[in-house]
């Protein structure tokens, strides 16, 4: 074994065999020599191995390689605790250095003992160039950049607070011990360098810069912060991209969109059951899930076999298999597909949900049906103009027409489709139920003591997106409170959180967990979902995805027993005024004045609170389940009529 070396450089990687070699010929090339390069491979499917195999005749040159991906904090520990070097440095995979980056980080910790970590500039996103990630003004105020991020942006090319890249770092040795990287088994985030650095900063650590931009921090899609917390990433991408099973759960927890512990919120669905199936189908669902996956578990539970075909870039705030509880086997839309749908033999495809996922299964349908032959049910829920907007318009009319079977959201959006196509829809063959309800166990009876009982202050609630509620001021003076709920609605509403907050009638809250729902919500008064005006005058024809949407924070209003607050949209027809006519649930209103004298009037709110608490397992999932297993029955049987929960094709008027 060669002596110590100077410099231990560490090297995590996975997938990046396209990338790997050009991250070790720029170590080669640096003018220090006197390194050791340690490469932990976190379980790489792709053929890393064989790209790294040729360095390996240097004897500086180690690779060791995880059994399975277990998150790049493990894999950085991993590397720590076999570095030798007196100096530690970092070369992620994909990452590139300039011939003298480590001799001017080795010359500023040699010649400033009191410097622990030392950082050259870097080149990132194509054309920027700077000491640190947060500009080069930062430069000498590093404790206070990482100790006091910046405010998160709205769509931000770096939210996450962090300073420096691991590519552009070298630190001494003597705080393993006490300052170690996040392990997945804790928590996964974005936060993984930025938290490691504030915790060095925190035992006095001091940083330096060396002056010069010495190395590249590489921009590409897959970069593991832009697969946690950009636009195009998210909990569902992020278990895609990692591989991970049913025994992985997360603690979710990224900068920039929604959180969540899935150790807790799927505790009850996880563990692994060997149902029998009996008479139950084998169900492969083809797409993706939306807000609420666990409903699925209601089939499982009923006996049925699910099976899981996903599309592979899912929105962040959508669900996506691997799933981290249940028992789907997932079967990838590969070469292999065929192969192995015929060796499953479902019984039944039931494809879901909304516009993203219209393309995949599309394309699952066409292979289907010439080379599988299944029965095939359509579940669509958002939206058919966005799939006019995207070009997809097609291939929904063609799914609608051809599929087995059709699954609407409500009478509304299957009467708008019928007039769409001409009424080219077979009634027999529908399905009216919400595409994205919740599963009923979050249904508790933990009921909370309302909070404006004391006082008679009204007292609302927006767990969900903020769409129509302003000027805020106007809910002011109508003495009405807002509770917002959701970090990741809060960073999407800058302005109105500066209008509000000073007022005292807005108030923001964590996300609320659906074990939470009943006993934090039922604490309010009514909940707002979208605020909109309706044109289209009672004609469906002039309908736009306002007036035929069910937001998906309805089924969360639906378990706390939560009167809806609608604007009066006079004579015009919309999804949302139907529902909350039918059960008497609906505050209309047509100015904030007018809502705020209709919630002070406590008798007719605790009507309209008993209502839906009366009504409220019509927003669980479960109550249609056998309704949708009929449709798939039909489906399997040959189209043969089944009794439907609600008449879709003779329904007329306000509902």
């Amino acid at each position: 074994m060669p002596d110590r070396p100077r410099v231990s450089v560490l090297m995590p990687t996975f997938k990046h065999a396209t990338f790997i070699r050009r991250a070790i010929e720029s170590l080669c090339a640096q003018t220090f020599q006197d390194w050791e390069l340690v490469i932990v491979d976190d379980g790489s499917p792709d053929d890393t191995a064989e790209v790294v195999a040729p360095y390996l005749s240097d004897a500086r040159v180690g690779y060791y390689r995880l059994e399975r991906n277990r998150g790049l904090g493990v894999a950085l520990n991993e590397a720590v605790s076999r570095a030798r070097g007196d100096y530690i440095a970092y070369l992620p995979s994909d990452d590139v250095y300039y011939p003298e980056h480590l001799q001017k980080l080795v010359t500023v910790l040699d010649t400033h003992p009191n410097v622990y970590l030392a950082y050259g500039g870097l080149r990132w996103n194509y054309d920027t160039y700077a000491a640190t990630l947060q500009g080069d003004h930062k430069v000498g105020q590093e404790a206070e950049a990482l100790l006091n991020p910046p405010p998160i942006k709205k769509g931000g090319r770096l939210n996450n607070g962090n300073l420096l890249a691991l590519v552009q770092v070298m630190h001494r040795r003597g705080h393993e011990n006490a300052v170690q990287w996040t392990p997945r088994a804790v928590e996964e985030s974005d936060r993984l360098e930025a938290d490691y650095w504030r915790a060095l900063v925190r035992r006095g650590a001091a940083f330096a810069y060396t002056g010069d931009i010495t190395c590249e921090w590489v921009d590409h899609p897959d970069e593991r912060h832009k697969i946690i917390a950009s636009s195009q990433g998210g909990l569902s991408r992020f278990r895609q991209y990692y591989g991970l099973g049913r025994d992985e759960p997360l603690n979710w927890q990224p900068s920039y969109g929604p959180r969540t512990d899935e150790r807790v919120r799927y505790a009850k669905f996880r563990v692994r059951r060997d149902l029998p199936l009996g008479d139950g189908l084998k169900i492969l669902l083809v797409g993706e899930l939306g807000f609420n996956p666990d409903r699925i578990m209601a089939l499982e539970e009923r006996g049925h076999k699910l099976y899981g075909t996903w599309m592979s870039q899912p929105e962040g705030w959508d669900t996506t298999g691997p799933l981290s509880f249940g028992n789907v086997e997932d079967i990838p839309f590969d070469h292999d597909w065929v192969e192995r749908v015929r060796t499953v033999q479902p019984d039944v495809i039931y494809a879901l949900l909304n516009w993203q996922a219209v393309p995949l299964i599309h394309d699952v349908f066409t292979v289907q049906k010439h080379r599988v032959g299944l029965p095939f049910v359509f579940h669509f829920k958002e939206g058919p103009f966005i799939c006019q907007e995207k070009g997809t318009w097609p291939l929904l009319i063609r799914l609608l027409r051809e599929s087995d079977g059709q699954v609407f959201i409500n009478s509304e959006c299957y009467e708008w489709f019928q007039l769409a196509t001409d009424y080219a829809l077979d009634p027999d063959r529908t399905l009216i139920l919400d595409g994205d309800l919740p599963k009923a166990d979050w249904f508790t009876d933990e009921w909370s003591p309302r909070l404006g009982d004391p006082d008679g202050e009204v007292h609302t609630v927006c767990a969900g997106r903020v769409i129509g509620i302003e000027p805020f001021t106007d809910l002011v003076r109508a003495g009405v409170h807002v509770h917002f709920y959701g970090d990741h609605f809060h960073q999407m509403m800058p302005n109105l959180i500066r209008e509000g907050m000073p007022t005292g009638y807005m108030h923001l809250h964590p996300t609320v967990q659906p074990w939470e729902w009943v006993r934090e919500l039922s604490q309010y008064d009514a909940a707002w979902l979208h605020v909109f005006d309706s044109r289209n005058g009672g004609d469906l024809r002039r309908a736009n995805w306002d007036d035929l949407n069910l937001p998906a924070r309805l089924g969360a209003y639906y378990a706390a027993g939560l009167p809806l607050i609608l604007k009066d949209v006079g004579d015009s027809r919309t999804a949302l005024k139907s529902l909350a006519q039918q059960y008497d649930v609906g505050v209309f209103f047509k100015n904030f004045t007018d809502l705020g004298e209709q919630l002070r009037d406590r008798q007719r709110v605790a009507q309209l609170n008993t209502n839906m608490r009366t009504a409220r397992l019509e927003g669980a999932f479960d109550t249609y389940v056998d309704a949708l297993v009929a449709l798939f029955r039909q489906a399997i049987e040959g189209h043969r009529p089944v009794n439907r929960r609600l008449p879709v094709r003779e329904q007329t008027g306000n509902g």
